[in-house]
Order: structure tokens, then sequence, then C-alpha cells
């Protein structure tokens, strides 16, 4: 009898726990235990590659992000500069920084790559909206205050304060759905530690322009004071790259405002970088955007890489 309790027990017990790691798998998150706030994130400088599930940002606490890192193993850590990555529609950060690490080894760059996670983040568009919005749409606009954007300015302040970083600014790059993010930052996000913000191969964008409706311009964007954001929008040093063989249209946003700026994301990416620039000139604002057409690159995060590590050159 004795027996059979115990194997009951036992068998209960190997059943609760199978059912939790399930769980924990499916939510695609790792345990609380993991979770690091703004006050506790602690980061290893051994050159490798290393995770952390960040909630420091109080509105979102519910809602962490995972951020992968690798910091140099020789070098001093106070002096390296801070690249942030964002990867594209399939949330691969990991991947995508892993393009970047022998580069950051020889140049002593901090590497973090977002991924906001779908248990989270379950749509592609409250991703490259960042958190403004869950659909292409100018109704129901999240307030500014918790908008996905801001994990960004949270975690370098994280960064910051373990590491006694001499550096105030961070460089940012993303490719293709991470670019969408990157130039949206640039364009919403009021008060920002961004230095160079690199935007490559997005597959639309959210023009400048009070005249266009969001998500196609910021027309009911109303929480953002535009008379001073629009001239710190074109001042700021955004880079927009775009692969010269980036023309395929297969699962292109192939709506009545993303066809207004062109059929493929090259013609896009050349429409934003020109309209803008005109925009900026009729108003007589400084405009410090430069546009570069990588030769004989399609889609392809690797290539757009490469251009990104000789733009930086740090």
């Amino acid at each position: 009898m004795n027996r059979l309790i115990r194997n009951t027990w036992t068998c209960l017990c190997l059943l609760l726990t199978t059912q939790c790691l399930v769980a924990c798998w499916e939510d695609d998150v790792l345990p609380p235990e993991d979770t690091q706030t703004a006050a506790t994130v602690t980061l290893t400088q051994d050159g490798n590659e290393h995770q952390i599930v960040y909630n420091g940002f109080e509105a979102l606490k519910d809602k962490p992000v995972t951020v992968y890192y690798n910091i140099p193993s020789s070098g001093d850590m106070t002096k390296m500069p801070v690249l942030f990555i964002f990867p594209g529609e399939d949330r691969s950060a990991k991947e995508h920084m892993a393009l970047f690490t022998d580069w950051a080894r020889r140049q002593k760059v901090m590497l973090f790559a977002f991924e906001f996670p779908t248990a989270y983040y379950p749509t592609t568009t409250e991703y490259i909206l960042g958190g403004m919005n869950t659909r292409q749409s100018s109704e129901g606009l999240t307030a500014k205050e918790k908008w996905n954007f801001n994990y960004v300015e949270s975690f370098f302040k994280s960064v910051q304060q373990f590491t006694k970083t001499t550096q105030t600014t961070f460089d940012m790059w993303g490719h293709s759905a991470g670019a969408q993010f990157v130039h949206r930052f640039c364009t919403f996000m009021e008060d920002t530690h961004v230095n160079r913000a690199i935007a490559a191969n997005s597959g639309w964008y959210t023009m400048p322009d009070a005249d266009l409706s969001f998500p196609y311009g910021y027309k009911e964007v109303t929480d953002v004071d535009w008379s001073h954001q629009l001239p710190k929008v074109f001042a700021q040093k955004l880079y927009i790259q775009l692969g010269g063989a980036d023309t395929s249209t297969e699962g292109l946003n192939n709506t009545t405002g993303a066809m207004s700026q062109g059929s493929t994301r090259l013609e896009r990416g050349q429409h934003y970088f020109t309209t803008s620039r005109n925009t900026a000139s009729r108003k007589n604002l400084p405009f410090n955007w430069s546009i570069t057409i990588v030769p004989n690159i399609g889609h392809y995060a690797s290539g757009m890489a490469q251009a990104a590590m000789d733009t930086l050159n740090y």
C-alpha cells in the first residue's frame, strides 16, 4: 500500500513538472527567476553570447523583452561604444547579433540585440510600430508612455549603470522589420540617447508628414510636440541603407498607403529619403540623413550588416 502511494505521488510530481516545463517552452519565455529589472541587470564581459529577460520599463514590466548581448573579453568596458540591434519579422535577435560578433571584437563594441517575444508581442505590427498600435490604423493609438520604444531607453540606462560607461549615446541598426522599428523610434521618440541610427531594407515607412494618417504619417499622433520634434527628426544622423537588388514584391505591404511609397523596398526607401529631404528643405530645417544603395544585395541581413559595419567603423 505504501509503495502504491509513493509511486502515485512520484507520477503526479513528474506530471506537474513536465506540464510546467512545457508551458514555459510553449510561451517562449524564460522562468521568472531569469528576469532582470533595471536595478538588477548584470552583464558578463567574456566575449561570449549571453541573454537576459529584461522588464526594467515599469509601464510594460508584465511584457519583458529578451536581450542577447556580447561584450568583447578584452578592452575597457567603460569606454566601449554601444550598438543596439533589431532583427526582422522572425525576431531572430541572436542570429542578427552574430553577424556583428567578429567585427565587434576587433572594434571593441558592446552588442545588444533586442527580441520582442511573440508571447507578449504576438503581431508583427505591434513590433514594427513600437507598440503605438496593434494594427495598421490611426484608431486606438496607445499613449506614448506605453510604447515599446521606451524599452530601448530604459535598457540603455541600465547598461550605463552597470558598466559605468563614459558613453552617453548608443547606435542602433535594424534590418527589415527591425528597420521599421528603428526609423519610427527616431521619428516618434522625443528624448533619446541615440547617436547614429541605421535602417536597412525597411518594408515601408512612416513619413514625417502631418497630412498623412498614421501609420503612413503622423497626423493623429498628438502627444508629440511636433514643433520641436520635426526639426530633431531631420537633424539626427539617420542612415537609410538599401539593397540594390531588394526588388522582390513577395510579402510586401500592399495597402494604398504603402504602395504610394513605391512597389519595392528599394523604391520605398528612396522615396522616404527624397521626400523627407524635400520637406526639410521646404521648411528650412537642417537635414543630416544619408542614403546608401548597396550593390547586388537583396533582402539579406548579412550583406546589409556589412554595410552597417563599414558605416559605423568606430
